[in-house]
């Protein structure tokens, strides 16, 4: 049965089950790595729990490992597990379980901290509404990814692996295939991190928000102390 209620999953890694910002390990070291993955987790946590609380939609940790799905990192909201393949294969799956319960999905990447609460409020709006409204929500990443993406219809594995994804076009591609499927609002830009030359915008946008919640104040000014001197 299919609930009025909305979705939120947010896509995981688990420390020490699979490797995770190798880029940004590359630069910062593995250790620092880890926690940068863990710290911007709990601040998107921090955020959809927020919204949760407001909005009639139910948190899923999608986890990228089926033998995490029950680590103590993930105990705060319900584990999904993400299942096999390539990202397509996984978004595919997700958007299929999830749909089948719920009105609509959005997909949240854990690396993008600075996602604020009234973004995530604005998408969830736009999915809410029945009839001729949008049915299709994006969050532009700057590097031309995406950190968010809703839906109100299960979307074909096909269509999935089509987009290109790591890449600079990859949500100018994902637009381009829904085109004929429905409308497309597009939300504010935001940087998500692969990389250390994407820290010193976070830090920016993360200083740009209005309102901190205590797991985006805490990244903060984790990135901005000793660790991190001469890195950033």
């Amino acid at each position: 049965m299919v609930s009025r209620q909305g979705a939120i999953a947010v896509f995981v890694k688990t420390p020490g089950y699979s490797p995770l910002k190798t880029r940004l390990a590359a630069d910062i070291g593995q250790q620092s790595a880890e926690q940068f993955h863990t710290r911007s987790a709990r601040a998107v946590q921090a955020v959809v729990a927020a919204v949760s609380k407001e909005r009639q939609v139910v948190p899923y940790w999608a986890v990228a490992e089926p033998t995490a799905c029950d680590a103590p990192l993930w105990n705060d909201f319900t584990t999904i597990p993400q299942g096999a393949g390539g990202l397509g294969d996984r978004l595919a799956h997700i958007n299929q379980s999830l749909l089948e319960q719920h009105a609509f999905v959005i997909f949240l990447g854990a690396d993008a901290p600075q996602l604020s609460r009234e973004i995530l409020l604005e998408a969830i709006e736009i999915l809410d509404q029945p009839g001729e409204s949008p049915r299709f929500v994006l969050g532009p990443a700057a590097d031309g990814g995406f950190y968010l993406f809703g839906t109100r219809v299960c979307l074909d594995e096909q269509l999935w692996n089509s987009v290109p994804y790591s890449v600079s076009e990859t949500s100018s591609v994902l637009c381009e295939r829904l085109r004929s499927l429905g409308a497309m609002h597009q939300l504010p830009r935001l940087t998500d991190v692969d990389t250390v030359t994407d820290l010193p915008a976070l830090i920016q946008e993360l200083q740009q928000l209005e309102t901190r919640l205590t797991a985006q104040q805490q990244l903060l000014e984790w990135l901005q102390g000793d660790d991190f001197s001469g890195k950033v």
